[in-house]
């Protein structure tokens, strides 16, 4: 069967079998990036709109008629039946906003790549000189150099045909690549940070720290689930644990070749990558068994770093070049904030400082005179536009902006078009604009008739939605070319109290195991693209960071893939995260027994200061 697939006005065709499940199909095409519910039907974040030839209901269409209009289906709930056309609503995320880095020599300071490479001419051999062309190699080399084995296999052919005129790659004093000429000038590696979301990759000249090109994918597993816990049930059997592993290193794989061919970049050429991720994401790139990170006592089954070649790891390098999975700090704790840690290093720094990566899991530390506390608070994905009725990842058509005022509601639209949805920077913004127009309560409802904050022309935009909950209309059809109503609803607001009284009262634990109150933080850096993106007033307004002012907020980009590439630039970095990853000390919020009580009183939004 033929399915034609209308998506980010680009038309593509699939080949598909009779009985086949749409969102499954649209997933091997790398079209669907993620239905949040992993396919059961209750998030509604695949629905499509048909253009002609008709699909199969696997269950009952009347449980899902409050996500689809006429004419749409949801395709986790479709199998092919005839040949048909599609058009794929959601905008994609635009990965080009969370990928941006700067230039990593500045934070590493002295360049010390374990890669080096070494240009060198020989005599061919001769009767009277039969020196083995390893040895002969070997001899112009430092003394007790050694050689991957794997070099040996075409080695006679290629010294000749280039006329004994080569130049050999060694990692720290091993031989791992011969090639052709003078290619000195020709040294890369790759930082990869697998995000739950969102894998981001920078190409780097290991020459000279400078980032070449920095690319990103909406992370491939997110098509059976938004969040970890229900892509490790995916992964509890060993054809489920090898295909989430395959989905992430495919998709690395892709990026990476991409990447370096359009900079005329060798495949072979990049030598060295380092990955950072949560721990789940780095066990499923090692195809490591991640089902004990799911229940108590939440152990994982390795925490050390783990070094591999690049053929054992399946990426588009040298496949003698080494990839370095950075150490992991507990079942909750990852290689990621190891990455963050090395990027901040709050342990030199004068006073307490904290560091907090917002995402679907909100990593925290915080250090103060030589020592570091680290916890990961479970936000979910509503920061991500997940879990949200119209909410979206931040590509064109999300609403990243929102400000109110009078009667006016003032939308700002990533791509300057018609909005379809809300992501997690405006989902924050209208949250807090409400808050401050006294539109929402403390407690989170919005207000009623009752209430003195009904009394403005913007109360006229709440209502009952058909639902039965109450919302906020952002936009009414056609109010800025969009299609249909797009609306806050109350469960929403709910959605993102969780999230964010997560994030608080991990903030508060840590602070409070450190002996202080969050008054006597020093600073307070916002890492990951979203930091980027937030508006840190309007965070304070949430009391997403409770008792920290907003001067000592500060926005510091992707740290984690910053750490990363310190590691990637310096040996002795790298051996650093080690030792940093083993006296870190975690803390874990699930058990904790100030937890709940401050996560509860976390929920409420701050009182609101007038004038």
């Amino acid at each position: 069967m033929k399915i034609s697939v209308i998506s980010a006005g680009k038309k593509h065709v699939l080949q598909a079998e009779q009985g086949a499940n749409l969102m499954e199909c649209l997933n091997e095409a790398g079209l669907m990036e993620g239905s949040e519910c992993g396919g059961r039907g209750v998030c509604g974040k695949c629905v499509v709109r048909v253009l002609s030839g008709t699909f199969a209901d696997i269950k009952d269409r009347e449980q899902y008629k409050r996500f689809c209009k006429e004419n749409e289906v949801l395709a986790c709930n479709c199998t092919v039946t005839e040949d048909a056309a599609i058009e794929m609503g959601y905008g994609r995320d635009d990965i080009s906003r969370k990928v941006r880095l700067p230039g990593l020599s500045e934070h590493v300071g002295t360049i010390e790549t374990s890669v080096s490479k070494v240009y060198i001419e020989m005599t061919a051999p001769t009767l009277h000189d039969q020196l083995s062309d390893i040895e002969r190699i070997l001899a112009k080399l430092p003394a007790k150099t050694r050689f991957s084995p794997s070099i040996l296999h075409d080695l006679p052919s290629k010294l000749r045909k280039a006329d004994f005129k080569v130049t050999c790659t060694l990692f720290e004093g091993e031989v791992i690549a011969i090639e052709a000429g003078d290619t000195t000038s020709a040294c890369y590696g790759c930082i990869i940070d697998i995000g739950t979301t969102t894998v981001a990759m920078y190409l780097v000249d290991l020459l000279t720290g400078s980032v070449i090109d920095a690319r990103g994918l909406a992370n491939p597993q997110r098509v059976y689930g938004a969040d970890v816990l229900s892509r490790i049930t995916v992964a509890s059997t060993s054809e489920g644990l090898a295909k989430m592993q395959d989905l992430v290193r495919q998709g690395i794989r892709t990026v990476m070749h991409v990447m370096c061919a359009d900079n005329n970049i060798a495949d072979e050429n990049v030598y060295q990558a380092v990955v950072v991720g949560n721990t789940s994401m780095s066990h499923f790139f090692l195809g490591v068994d991640p089902a004990n990170l799911a229940v108590a006592p939440f152990v994982p089954c390795y925490r050390q770093s783990v070094t591999l070649k690049g053929a054992q790891a399946g990426l588009s390098m040298n496949p003698e070049g080494y990839v370095h999975v950075l150490a992991n700090i507990s079942g909750y704790v990852g290689s990621d904030t190891i990455g963050v840690a090395m990027a901040t290093k709050p342990w030199e720094k004068k006073g307490i400082t904290i560091a907090v990566d917002i995402g679907t899991n909100g990593e925290i530390i915080l250090g103060y005179k030589g020592w570091v506390l680290a916890c990961s608070a479970a936000a979910g994905p509503a920061f991500e536009g997940a879990h949200i009725e119209q909410g979206m990842r931040a590509g064109e058509g999300a609403i990243e902006r929102v400000s109110l005022k009078d009667d006016k509601v003032t939308l700002g639209i990533i791509g300057d078009t018609a909005p379809q949805g809300i992501c997690g920077s405006g989902l924050i913004d209208v949250v807090a604009e409400l808050i401050t127009a006294g539109l929402i309560t403390r407690r989170g409802s919005f207000v009623t008739e009752k209430d003195e904050g009904f009394n403005q022309p913007l109360a006229s935009r709440l209502r009952t939605g058909g639902s039965g909950i109450r919302e906020f209309v952002l936009a009414y059809t056609g109010e800025h070319g969009n299609t249909k109503d797009i609306v806050l609803t109350q469960k929403d607001v709910r959605e993102l109290q969780l999230a964010k009284a997560a994030i608080a009262a991990g903030i508060e634990i840590l602070v409070k195991e450190a002996g202080f109150t969050t008054a006597d933080v020093d600073r307070c850096y916002l890492a990951g693209a979203f930091g980027n993106y937030l508006d840190k007033e309007k965070a304070v307004v949430l009391g997403l960071f409770p008792g920290i002012p907003q001067e000592k907020i500060i926005a510091i980009g992707n740290a984690a893939a910053e750490g990363a590439g310190m590691c990637l630039l310096s040996a002795s970095q790298r051996k650093m995260s080690d030792r940093i990853a083993s006296f870190v000390k975690p803390v874990e919020l699930s058990t904790h027994p100030d937890f709940n009580d401050k996560w509860i009183h976390c929920l409420n939004f701050p009182r609101i200061t007038k004038g």
